[in-house]
């Protein structure tokens, strides 16, 4: 039975809450922009955000004063941004660029944050165990990359993260259509949430084996309940060709890395700097801070696209990850496993973002609180996640890291590239002991596991 709540705790939970109240007035990444524009357009209009009708579909071109642009992003992502907008438009009808406008823009991913927390420290802590719920809570409450995301730069990933990690809970716990539920609002707010989708599945079959086709049915229907109610207002209004173009754009854009500190970001380090020598010297060349390589000058200085490679580099990663944990029946390796799927997607993809390893962080927590093997992991990759968001913007937009990236000579963001990629192959050739459900004791398991 669980008990009150420590003062530890409690001293926690407020210094979580101080630290988010000081960074949210802060500016943002320069994609709060995008969101801001989101916000005011899907306020009035927010079905027809990814255009309406056409043959071909045409694109919405979102307008806000003298701001232009479109969106990629799934359905209930906007509908947040246009809840967002409608609540800024009741405060100011202009409609005028504020501070206050950046917090509401912050705030549903700090609401997202805030549910998953008090959803590990009341039901949590009474169906898996206290300890191992608390210290979930606190780990993802606290952790540095967690703060620097939703509070210091307004990504949304939280909206995306904080339901696809209770869909893990959820899944371990016997909950399918909940589960089901969850994973498909998670990847309907953010692609990236599909990466942990063949774990929540895997959950709920080992989970229920005695009935796991009722279980799996169960999960699918939930999670394709849940996909109509979503997209079903843009099916009314005849804007759900537009939204599949709309989707498809997302793994269009024309970079190697988008300043993801992975292996392709090591990869543009060493060819701009080999075609810089010549006029910068070899020092300068390779010390001078890495920019974003387009795919097409990559392509035009001879070399091969990278995107098939790359595709298949994650699919076979994600796949033998999969395989190893295939005979799990643990909560806390169905965890492990799709925080490394998310890591595995992370470091191998093309045209991956500085804030992707995000997803993988609240995962991890997870599996780190409920089996204290998996806590160096679990950190790792959270100060992994945490670097790559501040040495680019800091605690926002405007407001300059303390570490400047040429301090250590050569870019201090290739530095934690490849230490990323040290992370995965010495995690690696571990993994298989830890995922495949044969470790010792009872660590992780569900109250009524056999």
């Amino acid at each position: 039975m669980a008990g009150p709540l420590s003062r530890r705790v409690w001293i926690g939970l407020v210094l979580g809450a101080v630290l988010r109240v000081v960074l949210l007035p802060g500016p943002g990444s320069p994609d709060v922009g995008s969101w801001k524009l989101w916000t005011f357009v899907g306020g009035w209009d927010v079905t027809g955000m990814y255009g309406v009708g056409g043959d071909p579909p045409e694109r919405g071109l979102l307008v806000w004063g003298e701001t232009r642009g479109t969106t990629e992003y799934p359905p209930l992502g906007l509908y947040a941004m246009a809840a967002v907008g409608r609540v800024y438009r009741e405060i100011d009808p202009t409609f005028t660029d504020s501070t206050l406008l950046t917090v509401l823009v912050k705030a549903p991913g700090i609401l997202a944050e805030l549910a998953l927390v008090l959803l590990l420290l009341t039901w949590g802590r009474r169906a898996i165990d206290p300890a191992a719920a608390t210290w979930t809570a606190m780990a993802i409450w606290l952790n540095p990359a967690i703060i620097i995301n939703g509070a210091g730069l307004g990504y949304l990933d939280a909206e995306m993260a904080m339901p696809a990690t209770a869909a893990v809970l959820f899944a371990g716990a016997g909950s399918p259509a909940l589960a089901g539920a969850l994973v498909a609002a998670a990847v309907l707010t953010k692609a990236q949430a599909v990466f942990v989708f063949p774990v929540v599945a895997l959950a709920v079959f080992w989970r229920r084996r005695a009935a796991a086709t009722a279980a799996l049915v169960s999960f699918g229907l939930a999670g394709l309940l849940t996909s109509v109610l979503v997209m079903l207002p843009f099916a009314l209004r005849g804007a759900l060709p537009n939204m599949v173009q709309a989707l498809g754009r997302l793994a269009a854009h024309d970079m190697l890395s988008g300043n993801g500190l992975n292996a392709w970001w090591v990869v543009t380090w060493i060819i701009r700097s080999a075609y810089a020598v010549s006029a910068l010297g070899w020092v300068e060349a390779f010390t001078t801070p890495v920019r974003i390589l387009q795919i097409s000058r990559l392509e035009e200085l001879g070399y091969p696209n990278p995107k098939p490679f790359g595709t298949l580099l994650v699919l076979a990663a994600i796949g033998w990850l999969l395989w190893r944990g295939r005979h799990t029946r643990r909560l806390a390796d169905w965890a492990y496993v799709g925080g490394w799927c998310v890591f595995a997607y992370y470091l191998l993809g093309v045209q991956v973002h500085e804030n992707h390893l995000y997803l993988a962080v609240p995962v991890l927590a997870l599996a780190a609180g409920l089996e204290p093997r998996f806590r160096p992991a679990f950190w790792t990759v959270s100060a992994l996640c945490a670097a790559a968001m501040y040495l680019f913007y800091g605690f926002g937009d405007g407001s300059l890291p303390l570490v400047v990236r040429r301090w250590t000579g050569v870019d201090l963001t290739v530095l934690v590239s490849l230490a990323g990629v040290w992370v995965w192959i010495g995690g690696r050739a571990s993994f298989p002991q830890v995922a495949a459900g044969r470790g010792q004791g009872s660590e992780g398991r569900m109250p009524s596991d056999p």
